[in-house]
């Protein structure tokens, strides 16, 4: 008997945010492994918080989405900490049980800097208050503990190492019936001895049995644009240029004063958030593969010249000979791909992987300060594809009414044939059935 496995995966109607997730399903043990990678939105465009929490109520609910495990996630991935990213972070938390939390480790003299993410006209509704995020940039560790003592936390210490080794899946064994980790532990002394806790080198990634890769690489904070955005803040505070901001001086500054402290973190948009944790997951080891990805439409649309809007149908099939490859999703988050914006520089291990790719998330909702369209091609994604009737298909995840006039038309003119455009008002399915 063929051993198969079915999956789905959404991303979903965050708007101006993000928030990727679905779930696996093993047909000989009956197991579902729920996973997500980020959770969050922007408040500042109207509509955007009611519209993540409907869709966290219908990622929790709908049972058509294999009927077994609803209620846990094995794997929670965020990408890094920017509001937007992280607003409904406390629901999923509390909602679900959470397994294991993956995120990048940012330093708290950088990390401090991200409130200021926070919008000013910023209305909870459900998802983190502006108290909660404070306390979960303080302590990321404490913050998921308070509410979800059980879950394990994964950080990854990101380095700009060119060269790096994935240790691949256990060949040796068998016994393993959940996600299992593999990659090179390590420390850091802010998280030492702490329960719950384990530090892994840049080279993580979870395995389901032989059938599932998730491999990540965590790109570091761009410590220049850091100071860009301290140096405003203090200009702003009225602080000598020689004086250093602490947490309270900012928790002081979003609370009191948030207007301004955002328009220094928007005048830095683009480099401030030009890292954090990529994921490319996707089966391996597989036989056979047929697939479906087609979009949700809140709206009715309006195709233009270029095809913004990919409404129709798309299905694929995918022959996997030697069985050694796997068939990927790539999110890249919020980093950069610019080469004049603190580019992100892949490890050869894992510009590897990337020939594998079938579905890659563009960056940061389609910012321009994040695109460079040579610098995408030079990444060869999908390139092992068989081209019959098959190509990469990109999203761009954005809110209509953003501010930042996302997603640009540098990003719709390059990616015009492949691109779905992912908003408040729309969702990208993609669904797999494969044989093994």
């Amino acid at each position: 008997m063929k051993n198969k496995m079915r999956s789905k995966f959404t991303f979903f109607k965050a708007g101006q945010g993000s928030f990727y997730g679905g779930r696996i399903w093993l047909q000989d043990t009956r197991e579902v492994f729920t996973v997500v990678y980020d959770c969050g939105t922007s408040p500042f465009i109207a509509g955007n918080n009611q519209s993540l929490n409907n869709e966290i109520n219908h990622f929790k609910n709908r049972g058509y989405y294999f009927l077994r495990n609803n209620n846990e996630i094995e794997l929670l991935f965020i990408s890094h900490l920017d509001y937007d990213h992280v607003s409904g972070l406390k629901r999923l938390l509390t909602e679900f049980n959470v397994k294991n939390i993956i995120l990048p480790y940012i330093k708290k003299e950088h990390r401090q800097f991200f409130l200021t993410s926070i919008s000013n006209d910023n209305d909870p509704d459900n998802n983190l208050t502006i108290d909660e995020y404070i306390s979960f940039i303080d302590s990321p560790n404490k913050f998921i503990n308070s509410n979800s003592e059980k879950t394990k936390q994964f950080y990854i210490k990101p380095d700009s190492k060119n060269e790096i080794e994935y240790f691949g899946y256990d060949s040796n064994n068998d016994k393993f019936e959940n996600i299992y980790p593999q990659g090179n532990p390590s420390n850091i002394d802010e998280l030492y001895n702490q329960a719950n806790v384990s530090v892994y080198e840049n080279n993580l990634q979870f395995f389901i049995k032989k059938n599932w890769e998730f491999t990540t690489y965590v790109k570091d904070v761009n410590e220049a644009a850091i100071e860009k955005l301290h140096s405003c803040l203090k200009k702003k505070l009225n602080k000598e240029i020689t004086e250093v901001l602490s947490l309270e001086d900012l928790k002081s500054i979003v609370t009191i004063n948030r207007k301004k402290a955002h328009k220094c973190y928007t005048d830095c948009i683009g480099e401030i958030n030009s890292h954090g944790l990529v994921l490319l997951h996707g089966p391996i080891n597989y036989k056979h593969l047929s697939g479906e990805i087609y979009p949700n439409y809140e709206l009715n649309y309006v195709q233009n010249n270029y095809r913004y809007y990919n409404s129709f149908y798309k299905e694929y099939h995918f022959n996997n000979d030697n069985k050694r490859s796997m068939l990927g999703t790539l999110l890249l988050g919020d980093i950069s791909i610019n080469p004049n914006n603190n580019p992100i520089n892949f490890p050869q291990a894992f510009k590897d992987k990337l020939l594998n790719v079938h579905v890659v998330q563009i960056p940061h909702h389609g910012s321009s300060k994040n695109w460079d369209f040579t610098s995408f091609e030079v990444l060869n994604i999908g390139r092992n594809i068989n081209r019959w009737e098959n190509h990469v298909v990109t999203v761009c995840n954005f809110g209509y009414g953003n501010k930042y006039g996302h997603p640009s038309h540098e990003v719709l003119k390059d990616l015009r044939s492949t691109i779905f455009l992912n908003s408040q008002f729309s969702r990208i399915n993609i669904n797999y059935d494969i044989i093994f």
